[in-house]
């Protein structure tokens, strides 16, 4: 369905902006992929003329509005979308995949344009026309459950934190995925479990006191987070994420920051309390679903949480870790920037970094493990989930002398074999990372 696309005064300046800059990379980056891709089948160059033609509408747009494209982020997003689709004919329906992203920009951007995107929809009619999609989608990779990961923190352990990813309880098969994790994390004896956010899928309240009873069968102290999953109700189309966010878990959702021997937990909740005006996306078909669309998915800090950074930044202040639903900036992954936390919020971030105080920071929403970046030597991580690909949660092993990072796949084979029909190619990579965003050692 054409998703109709609100006036400007509805929307956000910044946000109209971010889209555009998001829109632009996408568009730069495929068509640098593309090029890649003509040496090896000269039918991808009119794929590449699109795309590059493409992003030189969204820069005018950018332009308009006072802002350069993001340069610097084409390369990285390039490279992330090289990790999905391989080189041509490597992974199945990789070229589908890599067209449908050129979908997400018309959906979501082509209404910002200023001739209503025209130009920018008839390029994507063009690029749609000329793709053949197969009778059959083929068959999942066959089941290879993960070696566990390795890793010896420098000193003894003093704090084991389990880092529980976003749950979507309301979600097919979000709960026994969800139940399985615990009973791991249960069995490795840790000391505190930190959940990062998108504890629901449609916001309702049923599903928070789900949520609660799930998480409930943890052994260990809990703290959790608002994400922006948890902050719109479908049922009743509208935000009620500051209710009933606390009157399930007890506090509202501006942070909170504990100190457990000796060391900060900076819990920050970063979703944003704004509506998106787009209906849910779905880039399997690259069509708009019917419903509300939720949240917005960009991130934002409360002063309460600045006050939090401000406190982990104080000159006497312990080696802190900082936790919350998205990823700071510059985000590459998908879509870029708009994903991740705001900029004036992700540089308050970076400041705090600077004080030497934090050790590493650990965000959800992407679903993934992924690197979003790193500030000098400390991490900015994302982990993976429960319910999707590669099916688990992450433990911190936590010394005087600094910790390990691993992230560890559920043990129930049967729940895993069951799993595994439901992830692709594409999506097994995403989901994976590299060997080193599943297990990693940092010493202070």
């Amino acid at each position: 369905m054409e998703q109709p696309i609100p006036a400007a005064s509805e929307l956000e300046a910044d946000l109209i902006k971010d889209l555009l800059r998001s829109s632009w990379i996408i568009e730069s980056a495929r068509a640098a992929v593309y090029r890649e891709w003509t040496p090896a089948d000269e039918t991808f160059e009119a794929s590449r003329r699109r795309a590059e033609d493409r992003a030189s509408l969204l820069e005018a747009a950018l332009g308009e509005r006072g802002k350069q494209p993001d340069a610097e982020l084409v390369e990285p997003h390039a490279v992330w979308i090289r990790s999905l689709v391989g080189t041509p004919g490597e992974v199945a329906l990789g070229n589908l995949f890599l067209a449908r992203l050129g979908d997400w920009v018309d959906g979501h951007t082509a209404g910002f344009m200023p001739d209503g995107g025209a130009a920018l929809r008839a390029l994507g009619d063009e690029e749609r026309g000329s793709l053949s999609w197969p009778s059959e989608f083929p068959a999942p990779p066959p089941f290879e459950p993960l070696p566990p990961p390795q890793g010896e923190p420098p000193g003894d352990v003093e704090l084991r934190i389990a880092v529980l990813g976003d749950l979507h309880i309301g979600s097919t098969r979000a709960e026994l995925m969800a139940r399985a994790a615990i009973a791991d994390i249960n069995a490795a004896g840790v000391d505190l479990v930190v959940q990062l956010g998108d504890i629901t899928d449609h916001g309702q309240i049923e599903e928070f006191h789900n949520a609660a009873d799930v998480l409930g069968d943890l052994d260990a102290e809990l703290v959790t987070m608002i994400g922006n999953h948890d902050v719109y109700s479908v049922s009743e189309t509208k935000l009620m994420g500051r209710d009933y966010y606390p009157s399930v878990f007890g506090r509202a959702p501006d942070g909170v920051l504990l100190e457990r021997k000796g060391f900060h937990i900076a819990v920050l909740d970063s979703a944003e309390h704004l509506a998106s005006p787009f209906a849910p996306f779905d880039l399997a078909s690259g069509a708009f679903l019917e419903g509300p669309g939720g949240a917005i998915v960009r991130g934002a800090l409360t002063p309460p949480q600045h006050e939090i950074l401000a406190e982990v930044a104080g000159p006497d202040a312990p080696p802190a870790f900082v936790f919350l639903h998205h990823p700071p900036q510059p985000f590459a992954g998908f879509p870029p920037i708009l994903f991740g936390l705001r900029e004036a919020d992700a540089g308050r971030l970076h400041a705090v970094i600077d004080s030497g105080n934090v050790w590493g920071v650990f965000a959800g929403h992407t679903h993934r493990n992924a690197r979003t970046r790193d500030y000098g030597k400390i991490p900015a991580q994302e982990v993976g989930i429960p319910r999707d690909f590669p099916f688990g949660f992450a433990i911190l092993d936590i010394a005087r002398q600094g910790y390990t990072y691993r992230f560890l796949q559920i043990s129930d084979l049967e729940l895993l074999r069951d799993a595994y029909g439901t992830a692709g190619d594409i999506h097994r990579r995403y989901g994976l990372g590299p060997a080193d965003t599943r297990s990693f050692s940092f010493v202070a």
